[in-house]
């Protein structure tokens, strides 16, 4: 087939799911779910018919539609993130509340990250990761320190949030939206009439940035055809045989995590079923399953925390954007720890009690900072085998089936800034749990007509 053909064919699909919204009114998860499908099925077409020049021209246009919407995903974060946090502190009526919400949120975080640590290490040891496996002439590096994981925290503290917003380096940009956001409810607490036109600005400004999310995440179903067409057709399936207990081993600690620990908790906590839980955040999930990011995932993230979660608006402006940078269970818990069991199995290191506590100390820092973006586990990933003393060369044994796992560890995070937002917002009496047990979850999601 010739680069013509591909494209015809690429075109064809696009034009398919668009009639599966103009025709058959399929569902939006429906046809996120197809785009996943059948974007897996070209690209492993691409990757397997077609010799790798005319792959690789093929992607170029691939990528116009993949990487354009996590483009536009990305245009949407500096507007979105410090308005809602923002705006969302300033709905509270005062510092009592924020206490409440924010002790609660945070609470819940350090919890659910020291679980997911602990989930990954029993797993990991269960399944001998890394036993066997050919390390050839890969050399353990001499044992780090701890004051990596000092001097990465360092960069958290918001010292230049405009070049923070620049860079797009999430946590900082949180850290300084939240001060604001404090010290804007401070302000109003003793002086209301003085911040009314602030708030009443940032709520307008909200509102615009929710319109404009709107009209993106309409462009998801073809997004994700692009980008896992772009995916398989770049990478196939042979790096899974090699590795296919270690995918098995993290896909099924997220799956255990996302079934014991925020399916528990949503039943504990928030008295609603986990099933119906999970089928009305389907949108977000699937859309953090083929982006691979937190970060990119929160406009959909607070969108179906408001409308399919029924989550008051101001606690799903809250914890959505603070989650998807400081919850990150999957990528900053569970992945870091059972790398850290693989890479002392494939090199012979025999681990000690302290490592083991200290592999699980600094997954969970990890788990409050990891990087929003795809691949940003592999950071604190090489922070966790530096300091416990393991060859950071592991990284380069399973960088090549990343792609996969990295689609379970973005899910499995998102779903944990849902959970949380459920029982927080459950907790304040934020929760409409008459309204979310009553609606129909297989109608479209209003912020995608």
């Amino acid at each position: 087939m010739n680069l013509v053909i591909w494209l015809i064919v690429f075109i064809l699909l696009i034009v398919g799911l668009l009639l599966l919204k103009r025709i058959w009114h399929l569902s939006f998860s429906i046809r996120v779910f197809i785009a996943l499908l059948v974007g897996a099925i070209f690209g492993l077409a691409l990757f397997r018919f077609s010799e790798a020049s005319m792959a690789a021209e093929v992607r170029k246009w691939i990528s116009l539609v993949g990487n354009g919407y996590v483009d536009l995903l990305r245009m949407l974060i500096i507007p979105l993130v410090p308005t809602s946090i923002i705006a969302g502190l300033l709905r509270l009526s005062d510092t009592n509340e924020l206490k409440k919400m924010g002790t609660r949120t945070i609470g819940i975080f350090l919890i659910t990250a020291l679980i997911a640590g602990v989930l990954g290490l029993i797993i990991a040891n269960i399944f001998s990761l890394g036993k066997g496996m050919v390390v050839g002439e890969l050399a353990a590096r001499e044992t780090n320190t701890i004051t990596n994981v000092f001097a990465q925290f360092r960069a958290f503290i918001p010292s230049n949030p405009v070049k923070s917003a620049a860079e797009l380096q999430m946590v900082p940009l949180v850290a300084f939206s939240v001060f604001i956001g404090v010290a804007a409810i401070m302000a109003k607490t003793k002086k209301p009439e003085a911040v009314a036109p602030f708030a009443h600005l940032l709520e307008s400004f909200l509102a615009i940035v929710m319109e404009l999310t709107k009209i993106v995440l309409r462009l998801t179903p073809y997004g994700v055809l692009g980008l896992t067409a772009y995916w398989l057709s770049s990478t196939g399936v042979a790096a899974l045989a090699q590795l296919g207990l270690f995918i098995v081993a993290v896909v099924l600690a997220g799956l255990f995590h996302l079934g014991l620990v925020f399916g528990s908790m949503v039943a504990v906590f928030a008295k609603i079923s986990p099933i119906r839980f999970y089928q009305a955040s389907s949108p977000a999930l699937m859309l953090a399953f083929s982006s691979r990011s937190s970060v990119g995932s929160i406009t959909m993230t607070v969108s179906t925390m408001i409308e399919r979660l029924k989550i008051n608006s101001r606690v799903a402006n809250f914890i959505g954007p603070l989650g998807a940078v400081m919850n990150m269970n999957a990528c900053g818990g569970i992945y870091p720890a059972m790398v850290s069991i693989f890479a002392a199995n494939a090199f012979g290191i025999p681990l000690s009690a302290s490592q083991y506590v200290l592999i699980l100390f600094v997954s969970i820092l990890a788990s409050l900072g990891s990087a929003a973006v795809p691949m940003g586990a592999t950071a604190f990933t090489v922070i966790t085998l530096t300091t416990v003393g393991l060859p950071v060369e592991a990284i380069g044994l399973v960088a090549g089936v990343d792609f996969l796992v990295d689609m379970f560890r973005t899910m499995t995070n998102v779903a944990g800034d849902m959970a949380t937002g459920v029982v927080v917002a459950n907790s304040l009496g934020e929760f409409d749990r008459e309204a979310f047990n009553s609606q129909d979850l297989r109608l479209e999601m209003a912020s995608t007509p």
